[in-house]
């Protein structure tokens, strides 16, 4: 009988192990105010990825004008050009905690 409850005390412990650690990463993320935001995308756009610039802004041009998201990603993602959009994704994706509230 130990036996089993010192199972299922393991076993719970690993579960919740593994529900923290697929946890968001946004709901570890302190509280903010919109201004860091904007100066956290202000500041990945100048200075760590502003080859992303062009692109980021065909896309919410393009999203602004009303069309789809898929037709958006093919006008602005052309595939011979550096860097992709998934990659300008990827650079501004650093912004998520200052942007999560």
């Amino acid at each position: 009988m130990e036996k089993k409850k010192l199972r299922v005390t393991v076993q719970v412990q690993v579960l919740l192990l593994i529900m923290a650690m697929v946890a968001s990463p946004i709901m570890s993320c302190p509280p903010t105010d919109g201004k860091s935001c904007k100066d956290c995308l202000v500041n990945q756009m100048k200075n760590v990825c502003p080859s992303c610039t062009p692109i980021l802004h065909c896309m919410a041009r393009c999203l602004w004008d009303g069309t789809s998201r898929p037709n958006c990603i093919t006008k602005c993602n052309t595939n011979n050009a550096y860097p992709t959009l998934s990659d300008c994704k990827r650079c501004m994706s650093k912004c998520k905690c200052t942007c999560a509230n």
